[in-house]
């Protein structure tokens, strides 16, 4: 996939296996979402580069518990970032300040104060729509390869 955008020099090329109109350029903007995705299920949180996996079937049954872990865990922390706290006036929000501590982190100090006490928490999950592609505009190959800066 290729995007020229106006106000810059450089056209902006993506390699993808989907077929050209399924996908849009701007989709690679979630890629940094993604890599701070793979750092919480490493080192940040759970810790998997200390799994020594042989079999896949075991790994893949790992993998959904981590993912449902983490989704819970990030349910719980985005709920407490929403409410309003005693000790602070006004409520704390996300809009209010940027993050202090990555929502991962709250859910999990936070569930594990509730089952300290006797309390689970749960999360309520609203994911957010996913992006409409945007039909790209046909370009002429000559048209193209006359203003790639790159050989």
């Amino acid at each position: 996939m290729a995007c020229r955008s106006a106000g810059y020099a450089d056209p902006w090329v993506v390699l993808t296996d989907l077929p050209a109109g399924a996908a849009d350029p701007c989709w690679y903007a979630l890629r940094s979402w993604v890599e701070q995705g793979f750092k919480v299920i490493k080192s940040g949180g759970w810790q998997w580069q200390r799994t020594r996996m042989g079999h896949a079937d075991r790994a893949e049954r790992l993998w959904v518990a981590v993912a449902v872990a983490t989704l819970w865990l990030v349910e719980v922390g985005g709920l407490a970032e929403l409410e309003p706290r005693a000790e602070t006036v006004p409520p704390l929000g996300r809009l209010d300040r940027p993050r202090t501590h990555r929502l991962f982190r709250v859910g999990l100090a936070i569930i594990l104060a509730g089952l300290l006490s006797g309390e689970v928490r749960t999360g309520r999950f609203q994911p957010e729509p996913w992006p409409d592609p945007v039909p790209i505009p046909a370009i002429a190959e000559e048209l193209f390869c006359s203003q790639m800066t790159y050989p």
